[in-house]
């Protein structure tokens, strides 16, 4: 756990140096893998808004998405850059593997970015269907999936035997790890 919250404050850093803003889209393109894992708690560190999309959608429907939410960047593959095919200009990609994950990982702006932080604030967007052809995003806040972990927890009585299968491209999983990650803060 201590690598993947390393190469996520790293990753988070890239993120900030690429494109300084807080509470923005920013669009993950990678398969489900611990990438797209470090990718989508890097974005939370960076205090922007992830939005995890299928590497086999469509070009067109990726397009449509990009057109409708506009991210800042987003973060992908060598391998699977070509599969943007102008899709989103080449300035706004983020090659993950040409990020230095041995570098020194720096907390100190995270933290100060994330202070600000309030539990209304966007945390991610998923891209539905869309019933008429049209993808739509819909933004989760912070608050609604604390009150979900909560809620489930309190619910289900899970305990560390549990397997959970999901549709949900990472949402869920996400948070609650990052939830845990924040409890252990202070370790």
């Amino acid at each position: 756990f201590n690598d993947l919250k390393i190469k996520s404050i790293l990753l988070a850093n890239n993120i900030i140096e690429k494109v300084n803003v807080i509470n923005k889209p920013i669009a993950v393109f990678l398969p489900k893998s611990i990438y797209s894992v470090i990718a989508d708690i890097a974005i939370t560190y960076s205090s922007n808004i992830y939005m995890n999309i299928d590497v086999k959608s469509p070009l067109e429907r990726i397009k449509n998405i990009f057109d409708l939410i506009q991210p800042e960047i987003v973060i992908t593959t060598t391998e699977l850059i070509k599969s943007l095919n102008g899709a989103i200009d080449e300035d706004r990609i983020m090659n993950i593997d040409e990020v230095d994950f041995m570098k020194k990982a720096q907390t100190t702006l995270l933290k100060r970015r994330m202070s600000s932080q309030i539990d209304t604030d966007p945390f991610c967007i998923i891209n539905t269907s869309g019933s008429t052809g049209t993808p739509k995003g819909v933004v989760l806040n912070h608050r609604s999936f604390i009150d979900f972990t909560e809620v489930s927890l309190e619910i289900f009585k899970f305990n560390n035997d549990e397997v959970i299968g999901a549709l949900s491209p990472l949402v869920f999983d996400i948070y609650s790890f990052e939830l845990c990650l924040l409890m252990t803060k202070g370790s």
